[in-house]
């Protein structure tokens, strides 16, 4: 059994437990790399901030009670043990499960894109079943599952278009947007001597084809980024950013907003440029970023290099929206209030239940 907890918000300890909804005790499940193992997460510490008790853990099994509650923050797939306990334990004994889902998802139809073909490495985890599977198919089969057997208590996902394609398969989901957190960034008024940048994983192949093309065209282009290197995490990651005009979103398939990439280049003042996205709420184009198709990026680029002004201008509407409305905390704070909607029905459910006092 897994000791739980890695960490937890020590202003939590003394918090009572009991029905008081403003003091739940939840376990916060996220996915840990070298550069965050052991560290308090922004969740966590805006969960203390609300009352709650809370504690941090990876994948299970836990020891979980039926009056507390579990949130599972990324993507279910990567927690395969805390899967397997929840689906085991009987409902009534079950704490209230909530999946904050913010990974891709397949298109839903009114974009009409196909679904995307997997690439070699995707398609061999898929065939493994691999927990760090992160594919389309994964993630839609991960959610679906779950589904049918009774889990989550509460489903949220960060994009509009996640929403809507799984309303157009019966599932309800609550649209909870990404937001910004201090540990992304901020202006360091760093002179900028990085043209372009793109930060993210460029083994995938249609962007490995897309950066290609760009730097055959003549753009400067700078293409960096690895989930285990700590050089491109924490502050290390905001200087680099700093120095970059535009960040490049090329996303790992087509339509499809990358909140974290928008959030990374608008907390850090560099303009946001990508290709067309489908709903791409909250995000306005042409006033946080700028939308362009992959055959017009030599130009846009060339044209916001050499345009400084207009380039400052909506790189500036970027970071205000991003620091000041689209914040981690209030993401947080609606997620949180779906969840004592919910455990307040079930502790309703559980007093008019025989012998439950109602």
């Amino acid at each position: 059994m897994m000791k739980r907890g890695s960490a937890e918000a020590e202003a939590n300890r003394s918090l009572p437990a009991g029905d008081d909804l403003r003091k739940l005790t939840i376990t916060l499940c996220f996915r840990t790399f070298a550069h965050n193992q052991g560290e308090l997460h922004g969740i966590t510490s805006y969960l203390a901030a609300a009352g709650c008790r809370v504690t941090q853990a990876g994948d299970g099994p836990l020891r979980l009670r039926a009056d507390e509650a579990v949130w599972i923050y990324g993507n279910v797939n990567w927690f395969p043990a805390l899967r397997r306990q929840l689906a085991a334990t009987p409902q009534a004994e079950r704490p209230l499960v909530v999946i904050w889902h913010t990974e891709p998802l397949p298109p839903p139809k009114a974009t009409g894109l196909p679904w995307p073909r997997p690439h070699l490495r995707e398609l061999g985890k898929i065939l493994l079943r691999h927990a760090n599977a992160n594919d389309v198919y994964t993630n839609y089969w991960r959610l679906r599952s779950l589904a049918r057997q009774g889990l989550p208590d509460v489903l949220a996902v960060s994009t509009r278009a996640g929403c809507q394609f799984l309303a157009e398969r019966g599932t309800v989901a609550h649209w909870v947007p990404f937001g910004y957190d201090p540990s992304y960034g901020h202006d360091l008024s760093l002179p900028r001597d990085i043209e372009v940048l793109f930060l993210g994983e460029h083994h995938i192949p249609r962007r490995r084809r897309l950066i290609e093309g760009l730097r055959r065209q003549g753009i400067n282009l700078l293409a960096v980024g690895s989930w285990s290197d700590p050089a491109y995490w924490g502050e290390n990651r905001t200087r680099l950013l700093n120095r970059a005009k535009i960040v490049l979103n090329l996303q790992r398939y087509p339509g499809a907003l990358s909140g974290l990439r928008f959030i990374l280049a608008m907390a850090n003042k560099a303009l946001a440029v990508s290709e067309p996205i489908y709903d791409p709420a909250p995000y306005v184009p042409g006033k946080h970023y700028v939308s362009a198709s992959p055959e017009d990026f030599p130009r846009v680029i060339r044209y916001y290099l050499t345009h400084e002004d207009e380039r400052a201008a909506i790189a500036d509407e970027g970071h205000r929206l991003v620091t000041q409305e689209l914040t981690l905390a209030r993401s947080v704070e609606q997620l949180l209030a779906l969840t004592r909607v919910q455990a307040a029905q079930r502790l309703a459910q559980n007093r008019r239940a025989p012998g439950g006092g109602g």
